[in-house]
């Protein structure tokens, strides 16, 4: 986490600051149920934020800029409302908190996430703003994009410097998540009516653009980024592969297993010649005649992609990226 002791010990520093003093959260349920999925609005120094949870309370976020105080101090549901108030115009009658915190929020980042052995995740490598809810996605993925490395390399079949890789898809990620949600943060407060009539108009243009629209959701959810590609490589290299239907089922089931994902045209050589070694690799088909030969790697990232590869190519980046196979 931010105060993480691991990082500490090994001596990186965690440059940043504090982006904003005193954020408030609640657990609690409404009288009122909001006329959107999610609720978000400033108005003069306060700002809200209200979104669903499945089993009937909302998350509310909260910040009066007017009315900074120590995370110590203690909170209680009359404050949670006037901010809400203040910052929506309605309190939708909330009730029946079964949480509620103050903290303050920092933009940092560890300027490496690996010191030899040991490796940095989530909020110990990078700290942000709640704004655009980026921080569990986030963390997550550099999870997900570490933990099939590390079990390469424990196991022995990483290739050089795969390890190394963590840092440079990662940490420009992390870079870019501070970048987001600060951005969000300081928009959502502008002041000048040019300013929020400005921040209108980018809204309305998000929203009606599906490409905008579509890169903005991508950029959130963390799956709209994509890692660098070698030159040379394939289009496909280094993109999030979509969950698409395949002959034997769809992708993201395959990839449950942790396992590789070669994807191949049906009938094409890389059948006669690819088998896993000790079941490292999934081979699966293409439920059209598309040619394109496709490895994915257990994050969901494409590692390398062909269009009409032969055997040779195929068991080519298999062996680069550590997958063994058998004639």
């Amino acid at each position: 986490g931010l105060h993480s002791p691991v990082r500490k010990a090994v001596g990186l520093p965690f440059p940043g600051k504090s982006a904003i003093r005193s954020l408030v959260l609640a657990d609690v349920k409404l009288a009122e149920k909001p006329a959107s999925v999610l609720t978000v609005n400033a108005a003069g120094d306060a700002f809200a934020f209200i979104a669903p949870f499945a089993d009937g309370y909302y998350r509310i976020i909260g910040w009066n800029r007017a009315h900074n105080v120590p995370d110590s101090e203690p909170l209680d549901l009359a404050e949670v409302k006037e901010i809400t108030r203040l910052a929506l115009g309605h309190d939708y009658g909330m009730h029946d908190a079964r949480w509620m915190s103050r903290f303050h929020s920092d933009e940092r980042q560890a300027p490496a996430y690996r010191v030899g052995r040991v490796f940095l995740a989530g909020d110990a490598a990078h700290v942000h703003t709640p704004a655009g809810a980026q921080g569990m996605n986030t963390g997550l993925q550099d999870a997900v994009n570490l933990s099939w490395k590390l079990a390469a390399a424990v196991g022995g079949r990483a290739p050089e410097g795969l390890l190394d890789t963590y840092q440079s898809e990662r940490h420009p990620i992390g870079k870019a998540v501070l970048r987001s949600s600060g951005g969000i943060v300081r928009l959502a407060m502008v002041k000048r009516p040019w300013s929020r009539a400005g921040r209108a108009v980018l809204a309305s243009f998000i929203g009606a653009v599906p490409p905008v629209r579509d890169r903005a959701i991508g950029q959130i959810t963390g799956i709209g980024y994509s890692y660098p590609a070698p030159k040379g490589a394939h289009r496909l290299t280094g993109h999030r592969a979509p969950d698409i239907a395949l002959k034997e089922g769809r992708l993201y089931e395959a990839l449950r297993e942790g396992r590789f994902v070669l994807i191949t045209p049906q009938g094409a050589d890389a059948d006669t010649v690819v088998e896993s070694d000790a079941g490292r690799a999934v081979v699966t088909h293409w439920t059209s005649g598309r040619r394109t030969t496709v490895l994915v790697r257990p994050d969901g990232y494409v590692a390398w992609a062909a269009d009409e590869a032969d055997a040779g190519a195929v068991r080519g980046a298999l062996a680069e990226w550590g997958v063994g196979v058998t004639a």
